[in-house]
């Protein structure tokens, strides 16, 4: 009975609280409220999914294109944003991948918009592509600590909704309790309830014990979610934007990784460096961020005489940048691959370097990426 009684308190304390939301947030009469109209409604959406709704809605409605990605640990694929460009000349280059920096996306201000505008010209297809988060959830830090206890302050209508089920119990208790003369000679039936369990020596079950459990403890690993790093969920973007440029029928491709974007190129060509052939494919780091294992063992990733075509643009704006190209270039001239260039620039934010920039990789592009 007390079960019964919590459960009312608590639909009577939900539908008491959502009357007054509605009462507080309803708009009043010949306000600009009644000529809007209910915007769509999106749920279960995470702050990466938003974003890229919000840019969708920026851009042209024919460059978008929605990657289906699977992750691991979802049922259903994720929609991925990416924005392309079909070439302006009658004659097709190839298709030109962008990976843009972390905690950036496809449609940067910097360098990713101005690149893939300008490369349709060149007669390039190219396709910048959304790449994850690097943290997918942030939690704000909580600075009140812990409430122990919940406070309900009992109103007339609260009272009197707690006192109904008592009253009607009482009253079901009283019609069902027979009279003391017959007490002695009617038999009193034995509900499934009450039913006394015969002792056998075998063990009880927590649900002949009480509340049915549904829990099993061998499995309680399997309800919890698997987050993908970093890494791997970019690299499931990647796959899925070079298979639609495939699918597009381009065979021949180039990937162009902004700072971290480059990291992620390297990732993606590394389980088939050694298979790469010299012409179809072609590498582009922009001011790359590297980490060590490919910065310190640049020669030992690319093997010998790797064949494709690599362009570094070095940011000689920075020491540390220029040290680390440096190393990359004595790595490269170890390994004797055949077609490495190193292109030291001041890097800086501003449109004619941007200009100069795209330009310098265009022509590039046409002379060692055809």
């Amino acid at each position: 009975m007390l079960i019964k009684y919590i459960a009312f308190l608590v639909l009577f304390l939900a539908f008491f609280a959502t009357a007054e939301e509605t009462t507080d947030t309803e708009a009043p009469l010949g306000t600009a409220a009644e000529s809007m109209e209910e915007p769509d409604r999106v749920g279960g959406l995470n702050t990466e999914q938003l974003a890229q709704l919000a840019l969708s809605e920026e851009v042209k409605p024919n460059e978008l294109v929605w990657l289906k990605v699977q992750y691991p640990e979802q049922d259903e694929p994720v929609n991925v944003l990416a924005l392309e460009q079909k070439p302006r000349k009658a004659k097709s280059q190839g298709a030109v991948l962008i990976l843009h920096d972390k905690e950036q996306h496809a449609d940067w201000p910097y360098f990713i918009r101005p690149l893939r505008l300008s490369l349709p010209d060149g007669g390039w297809h190219t396709l910048s592509v959304n790449l994850p988060f690097e943290n997918t959830q942030k939690y704000p830090e909580r600075n009140f600590g812990v409430k122990l206890s919940d406070q309900i302050i009992l109103t007339d209508q609260i009272t009197s909704a707690l006192q109904m089920p008592a009253a009607r119990a009482e009253q079901e208790e009283k019609t069902a309790e027979p009279s003391k003369d017959n007490a002695s000679t009617e038999e009193v039936p034995i509900s499934a309830d009450d039913e006394v369990p015969v002792d056998d020596g075998a063990p009880v079950d927590a649900e002949q014990e009480g509340e049915n459990v549904d829990i099993d403890l061998a499995d309680k690993n399997k309800a919890k979610k698997i987050e993908l790093p970093y890494k791997e969920r970019a690299l499931l973007h990647i796959n899925a934007a070079i298979d639609y440029l495939r699918g597009e029928g381009y065979q021949n491709i180039i990937v162009v990784g902004y700072r971290s974007g480059a990291d992620l190129a390297l990732d993606y060509i590394k389980p088939n460096v050694s298979q790469i052939p010299k012409r179809g494919f072609a590498l582009v780091m922009v001011d790359p961020v590297l980490q060590n294992a490919y910065q310190t063992e640049f020669a030992d990733f690319f093997g010998n005489k790797f064949k494709a075509p690599i362009l570094d643009i070095v940011n000689g704006a920075k020491l540390e940048n220029r040290q680390l190209g440096h190393e990359r270039a004595i790595g490269a001239r170890i390994a004797e691959i055949e077609n490495y260039h190193q292109v030291s620039l001041t890097v800086n934010q501003s449109g004619a370097f941007q200009q100069s920039l795209i330009r310098r990789i265009r022509f590039w592009l046409e002379k060692y990426a055809l």
